[in-house]
């Protein structure tokens, strides 16, 4: 008597079959963690970047709004510096000088001081905000912190 093959008697395609259907399964399974793993990593990739662009944006408006209190205060600084100077000036005795005159010319060198600082000034500005800036960024990073907990 002779033993034939398995795959003559039909077996062995049903042995391959289970076989390659097992395989494919745990293929598929695979391929299914490593989505879903890739997904939350994506997923947690995005927030950090949306939480970093939020943290960017709001470092950016607190430096422009360092700027901007720096070329304030050097206006001011300015202006004061300004009028004490034109206190040194005699006034007109001829014609005299009225009331409307004086304030518009404390107007106009308010805005005179505000475009010099603005344009550079004498640097107070700059020094400030040269010295500023490293304070707001650590105080902005302890507040980041305090959020995060």
């Amino acid at each position: 008597m002779q033993i034939e093959p398995l795959s003559a008697q039909g077996l062995g395609t049903l042995a391959n079959n289970n076989y390659d259907s097992a395989r494919a399964s745990a293929e598929s399974a695979e391929f299914a963690d490593m989505l879903k793993e890739l997904q939350g990593k994506t997923t947690a990739a995005a927030n950090s970047k949306g939480k970093n662009i939020m943290d960017d944006a709001a470092m950016a408006k607190r430096d422009k709004e360092l700027k901007e209190a720096c070329e304030g205060f050097e206006a001011m600084f300015l202006n004061m510096m300004y009028r004490q100077m034109r206190a040194t000036v005699p006034e007109d005795s001829l014609f005299g000088e009225s009331h409307g005159q004086k304030i518009f010319q404390d107007m106009r060198d308010d805005e005179l001081m505000k475009k010099v600082a603005a344009g550079g000034g004498i640097g107070i500005a700059d020094m400030m905000y040269k010295q500023l800036k490293p304070q707001v960024l650590k105080a902005n990073q302890q507040v980041a912190q305090k959020s995060e907990m």
